[in-house]
């Protein structure tokens, strides 16, 4: 599945999006994805997990494997970054599920691999910070409220989670927009059937085209 239909999905969760155009819609998916891959130039991963993880602490970032503390694995948090002090935190159950599942897929995925999918997303926040600049910043802002000549304009922060998702596809060639591996397992975990997984995903791609196709026909 491509990962513009996907992104939206992403971008569907930004509490701005009911005032958004499918022109704005489109722009912001295009660009998004585009900062992400592009800002993965050099960041190649070539299975070398530990050359990587040394890159990553030689910036300055600490790297931690770490359980949930409320143990709720509904939650929907594999992994997260904090800025102070830099930090990424790798949650084990995540890991574990991941593994589970290509397991039961019947695919043979190894666990530095698996590592590399949580790190380079994470990584990618943390080079925001430290280089590039937020995504969401670097993006215009979204108009929020209208109080006659007045207009209030924010960010949308799920440009970041879309832009972090293009950067790991890129840096570790996957075939796959990871937010599409995302859904596998939620859906998976609540024991959806293959028929109804496969047509969660097309009613994505359809609620896609009806969003763009007005935007096409202009």
């Amino acid at each position: 599945m491509s990962a513009l239909p996907l992104a939206l999905t992403e971008l569907e969760q930004d509490e701005v999006f009911p005032s958004l155009s499918a022109n704005q819609i489109s722009s912001y998916l295009d660009e998004s994805i585009r900062f992400g891959r592009e800002s993965a130039e050099g960041y190649a991963y070539d299975g070398n997990l530990t050359r990587w993880m040394d890159r990553m602490i030689h910036a300055g970032v600490r790297i931690r494997f770490a359980d949930r503390k409320n143990g709720n694995h509904t939650e929907w948090v594999r992994a997260q970054y904090r800025r102070k002090p830099p930090s990424i935190y790798i949650y084990r159950f995540s890991l574990e599920q991941l593994k589970q599942f290509f397991h039961r897929s019947g695919y043979r995925v190894s666990e530095n691999d698996l590592i590399a999918l949580h790190l380079f997303h994470e990584w990618f926040h943390h080079l925001e910070y430290s280089r590039l600049g937020r995504t969401d910043l670097q993006l215009p802002k979204a108009v929020k409220k209208r109080w006659g000549p007045l207009t209030l304009k924010q960010p949308l922060p799920r440009l970041r989670e879309i832009a972090a998702h293009a950067f790991t596809q890129k840096a570790m060639d996957l075939p796959w927009f990871p937010l599409w591996l995302d859904h596998l397992l939620l859906l998976s975990e609540q024991g959806w059937s293959k028929t109804r997984i496969r047509e969660h995903f097309h009613q994505i791609k359809n609620r896609y085209r009806q969003i763009m196709e007005p935007e096409e026909r202009r």
